[in-house]
């Protein structure tokens, strides 16, 4: 009976302990900024679609890694991954499929489109995935049909999960469920399969 009550103790304590360490790693996760998940979750090319690579260097070469770091405000990110990115490439004529090769394609079409300078362009599609509060997934759902972005003007409507952007030529953004409701320090990310777009290309 000893050894039992012994048993019994030690496993109730490991319970405790595992309970204490996953509620004080939930806590560390959500002293996090959007910009530290996006770092955590994103690096160098890598090829494997499924993080942000492509959206973290997005997002430094835009110079807004400091705004979204803002603990005095809050967000919501709809984050595309690297497929997205190089889906909307492929949209635009891209071939390949490395994540290096889609970004510099991508550098390239920006260029284009800023009459020789890339960043503006750039950073009004990153700014039109960002929303100016913390919008949750059931809101974004069933309470909303429409989100005001950090673009001037530009607003994104929502049907279900997909999300409906002003080019109406390609394909809309849908949210991924099991990348979406992230929380964070300073807001909320949902990861996304596509890149939206702010105006009709």
């Amino acid at each position: 009976m000893k050894k039992i009550l012994a048993i019994f103790t030690t496993l109730c304590v490991a319970l405790t302990l595992t309970a204490v360490a996953s509620a004080s790693s939930n806590r560390a996760k959500n002293q996090r900024t959007i910009t530290d998940y996006v770092v955590a979750n994103g690096g160098n090319f890598d090829d494997h679609h499924g993080d942000y690579d492509i959206l973290l260097k997005a997002v430094v070469t835009a110079d807004l890694a400091d705004t979204l770091a803002d603990t005095n405000s809050k967000f919501t990110v709809f984050a595309p991954n690297d497929r997205a990115f190089v889906l909307l490439a492929k949209d635009l004529g891209f071939t390949g499929d490395r994540e290096v090769d889609a970004w510099n394609f991508l550098v390239r079409q920006l260029t284009v489109l800023g009459d020789g300078d890339p960043i503006p362009v750039l950073t009004n599609v990153l700014l039109y995935h960002v929303a100016p509060q913390a919008v949750y997934l059931d809101a974004l759902l069933f309470d909303t049909d429409e989100v005001t972005t950090a673009l001037t003007g530009a607003t994104i409507r929502t049907n279900e999960r997909h999300l409906i952007d002003n080019d109406p030529d390609l394909t809309d953004a849908r949210v991924l469920y099991r990348r979406a409701n992230i929380p964070l320090r300073n807001g909320v990310i949902h990861g996304i399969d596509r890149v939206m777009i702010p105006l009709d290309l």
